[in-house]
Formats: C-alpha cells, sequence, structure tokens
C-alpha cells in the first residue's frame, strides 16, 4: 500500500467524537466516520432518544451548537467532514417546522 493510499485510508476510517442532544435537552455522546451524512445522524440520534423516550417521532433537521448557539440547520445530504462540525461538537435535533399550540 503506498503512503498516499495510507493517508486515504485513514482519512476514511476517521470518525468524530459528538454530542447530540434531544429537544428535551438529553445528551448522548457518540462517535460518527466523518463521511457520515448529516441524513444519517439525525436517523441515527432519532432512533437513540425514542428508544429511550426522550423525544416523539417527528421531522427534525440538525444545528452546530458554537458558543451555546444554534447555528443554521446543517444540509442533510451533506457529509460531516463537508460541514463545520469537528471532534468534540455538539448537535442538537431542532424541529423542522415551528411548534403550533393547538
Amino acid at each position: 500500500m503506498s503512503q498516499q493510499e495510507k493517508q486515504d485510508q485513514g482519512k476514511k476510517d476517521k470518525t468524530l467524537s459528538v454530542t447530540l442532544r434531544a429537544t428535551n435537552g438529553a445528551n448522548w455522546p457518540t462517535e460518527f466516520k466523518e463521511n457520515t451524512k448529516v441524513a444519517k445522524v439525525i436517523r441515527d440520534a432519532l432512533d437513540h432518544f425514542i428508544a429511550e423516550g426522550a423525544m416523539a417521532d417527528g421531522d427534525y433537521r440538525l444545528a452546530l451548537i458554537v458558543d451555546g448557539q444554534g447555528q443554521p440547520p446543517l444540509p442533510e445530504d451533506a457529509k460531516l467532514e463537508d460541514t463545520a462540525v469537528e471532534d468534540g461538537a455538539l448537535l442538537a435535533l431542532v424541529a423542522r417546522d415551528p411548534q403550533v399550540d393547538g
């Protein structure tokens, strides 16, 4: 294996440690490969939080939290490595549509 192939392989396998946050504030420290699509992170987070009773199923997006402030939702078809998500990031699930009382 050439040096370039080793570097490419290492990059392909690189994981990011992130914390996902449910709408009720519950946290899930976990890891995803850098080449994971944002849509898969959302699905996995929903599966986790629904299973533990922290959230109800719904239509959610994923936002990066920087200095306590939510950023615009991440594009769902992007890979984590193509966004501003870095190792140790906090990502929050946010409802796609505003909640309406009713």
